[in-house]
């Protein structure tokens, strides 16, 4: 409330030109924003997958990309590497559009925005799940909770009950995804089947507009300035795996992406991406890969004399962010 309060007055005012030029004069930085979908969601009825991953809807979302173009210079990871290949001197008005996961609002809703207004994007996508007809694991773990009509189940060696009331549900929903991100990769897949018996869930029948997108879409997103990025194979948790699942998920994802795409795929963008996500051996194997890039899902932006290419800080796009609170966020990002 208090940094919408903030915004709020700094728009009155009409200050944010000022901001963005004065903080740029004194410090010189690298801001890659972080979305997931764009979508709209049905205000009658409640929506039964994972709201959190919603960034935007399709009318925020083409303001946000017109302030940007107004106020940055909005390049993507291809120009990066080639500013800093010529040892180019940055200028702070450096920005990246990033996507996570490959819905397929992303290619939908996102890209014809993205393309008419002729601004570039990276879309990391999880290349096991381009073009199959289920969602991702975490947003099914979501649907399953929110639609079961009774929450008994076991989760490792704890048995949980509780009543299906709405706020218990969010209290679940934390809880799962909290204790799968913890585990190894094989303990997490064989705890989602578990659950999915006690709470007699069945994965067929996802909508479309929860689907990933198609290795169609991937490529010709490709053809039109927008970049294509690893997000792994699968979506596991990188810190969580073996050496050999590790290799695969790094490996095979970026060479599926560069076979389907016919272009080198830079970057990878870490599944979940938070502290415990990756280490450091995660990123001396995206390095060994070759991949020129690795980003976190850590809140923050990076400083251009001291940018940890394998560790790229992002700053997230959330759906309840308004107008003025998404400039504060590109102005004031420690608030953030």
């Amino acid at each position: 409330m208090k940094k919408r309060l903030l915004a709020s007055l700094l728009n009155l005012l009409g200050v944010v030109g000022l901001f963005i030029w004065f903080r740029r004069l004194f410090k010189k930085e690298i801001i890659v924003l972080a979305y997931h979908r764009i979508l709209s969601t049905d205000e009658n009825s409640p929506y039964q997958y994972d709201e959190e991953l919603i960034s935007a809807d399709s009318k925020e979302f083409k303001w946000q990309i017109n302030f940007l173009k107004k106020h940055f210079d909005v390049i993507n990871f291809a120009e990066l590497s080639k500013r800093l290949a010529d040892h180019k001197k940055l200028t702070g008005r450096e920005l990246l559009i990033t996507f996570d996961d490959g819905f397929s609002d992303n290619y939908s809703n996102a890209f014809p925005i993205l393309k008419a207004e002729n601004v570039p994007a990276t879309f990391y996508i999880s290349t096991d799940y381009i073009g199959v007809t289920q969602t991702f694991w975490f947003n099914e773990i979501v649907h399953s909770i929110k639609t079961a009509e009774q929450l008994s189940f076991t989760l490792g060696d704890e048995q949980y009950d509780f009543e299906p009331t709405a706020s218990n549900r969010e209290k679940v929903i934390q809880l799962v995804l909290d204790k799968l991100k913890q585990v190894s990769n094989q303990k997490r897949l064989s705890t989602i089947e578990s659950l999915y018996k006690d709470l007699n869930f069945n994965t067929d029948n996802t909508p479309a507009s929860e689907l990933p997108m198609t290795w169609d879409n991937v490529v010709e997103m490709s053809g039109n300035n927008m970049e294509i990025g690893s997000h792994s194979v699968s979506h596991p948790i990188l810190s969580k795996l073996d050496a050999s699942e590790l290799e695969h998920e790094i490996k095979h994802s970026k060479q599926h992406i560069e076979l389907m795409t016919n272009k080198p795929c830079l970057s990878i963008a870490y599944p979940v991406g938070g502290e415990d996500a990756f280490t450091d051996n995660v990123e001396s194997q995206s390095k060994i890969a070759g991949y020129e890039f690795g980003l976190s899902y850590i809140s923050g932006i990076n400083d251009v004399e001291a940018l940890d290419m394998h560790s790229l800080k992002r700053m997230h796009v959330e759906r309840y962010i308004d107008k003025e609170e998404f400039k504060m966020m590109l102005y004031f990002p420690e608030l953030y």
